[in-house]
């Protein structure tokens, strides 16, 4: 690890003891190669295997606070625990429930919603997909259209959600929407809804890559209850923002991207064709990675919103997707050499080698990092913004 030397003696214990828990719980039947060339797209099998093996501990929620059923890990030492994981290839877990819906519902939910919410999500009886986006309404997510009208204790919900991951294994979505035919933030609401309610119909998206990771979700004259209200009517926009910082900026990816650079790298060195230009751009991707790695520690995961600028999700955001993508573009290379010499190359050294096909495969699933979440593009204009406020 990069930064081992700087950690106090507390967390040179901590780490100590993520490696050897890692030494002895990742084995074979956890661990997937092609696990590396993954953005967000999990392996629900074993993502449930592995979370059964970290749930002892509470390392599954390990940012979480004790009171709400998580290890009240501190900044570094969840930051440890989750650079770990991905370096020694443990499978991705879904942020969906862990990491949007729980803090989500810690800040804003009543008593009788976190009560009612956070210990299902702990012991895995819910899992959660986000109703952001429609057809229509991606990067501009204050123009959403789906509508919920109050009947007596009722909402009734009608419209339809696009781009929803994982909505064919949840049982639950979290939706904004509209609750005031206006076009006014003022007018957004957060409601969560049972996926199995009548009017709720999942249709799937497949993507060019083969994967299924997307749906789109009808809502039908669907009927929810109005204590399913999170943040109150006309509080949707704040909740979402808040979730969005979470989506932007709560992940540690310099271990998985550490790992993806390093398999890349070994099944380079194992050949002779390799074209100087390759290890050129490698060089510089790898300064990339470290900068980032740099980034990623300093700022920290989930830090705590008193010691958070509104700036660093979105630096987070454009660092990981952007240095992803500049590794995949580095098999990319590789491919286009392979190619003309074998219709399915492996790329990696003996047991980790991988059909280049997987890696095609991820630079194409990849290409969506840098738009889903808000746009790059995006992300850069709010950092301007609040770098502007704080200097005025």
């Amino acid at each position: 690890m990069l930064f081992e030397a700087a950690l106090d003696a507390a967390d040179r214990a901590f780490l100590a003891e993520v490696r050897a828990f890692l030494d002895g719980a990742l084995d074979a039947s956890i661990v997937e190669p092609e696990d590396a060339l993954r953005s967000q797209v999990c392996d629900h099998p074993r993502q449930e295997a592995w979370i059964e093996r970290l749930r002892p501990r509470r390392w599954h929620v390990g940012f979480w606070p004790v009171e709400h059923g998580g290890a009240g890990l501190g900044q570094v030492q969840n930051y440890l625990l989750l650079y770990e994981q991905g370096r020694r290839g443990a499978p991705l877990l879904s942020p969906l429930s862990i990491t949007y819906v729980g803090p989500v519902v810690m800040a804003f939910g009543t008593p009788a919603q976190q009560q009612a919410l956070l210990p299902a999500i702990v012991d895995g009886r819910d899992h959660w997909c986000q109703g952001f986006s429609e057809p229509g309404s991606g990067s501009d997510l204050g123009s959403v259209s789906t509508f919920a009208e109050r009947r007596g204790d009722r909402y009734v919900v009608n419209g339809s959600k696009i781009w929803t991951t994982d909505a064919h294994h949840a049982n639950k979505i979290f939706c904004l929407l509209r609750t005031r035919r206006e076009q006014s933030k003022d007018a957004l609401s957060f409601l969560l809804i049972d996926m199995d309610t009548p009017g709720v119909t999942v249709r799937p998206i497949r993507l060019m890559t083969g994967d299924h990771e997307f749906n789109q979700v009808f809502f039908d004259d669907v009927e929810v209850p109005a204590e399913n209200l999170l943040g109150g009517e006309g509080g949707g926009w704040a909740v979402a923002k808040y979730l969005l910082e979470m989506e932007r900026g709560a992940f540690v990816f310099g271990g998985r991207l550490r790992r993806r650079f390093e398999l890349l790298l070994a099944g380079a060195r194992a050949r002779d064709d390799v074209p100087r230009a390759f290890w050129h751009e490698a060089a510089r991707v790898d300064v990339e990675l470290m900068a980032y790695e740099a980034t990623e520690f300093r700022l920290g995961h989930l830090r705590a919103r008193e010691a958070q600028t509104a700036a660093e999700p979105n630096v987070i955001k454009i660092g990981w997707t952007e240095t992803m993508q500049r590794i995949d573009e580095l098999a990319l290379m590789l491919a286009r050499v392979d190619w003309l010499y074998a219709p399915e190359p492996t790329l990696g050294p003996g047991k980790d080698g991988l059909p280049m096909s997987s890696w095609l495969a991820g630079y194409f699933n990849n290409r969506a990092a840098t738009i889903y979440g808000g746009s790059n593009e995006i992300q850069r204009e709010l950092i301007f913004r609040s770098l502007r406020r704080e200097l005025t």
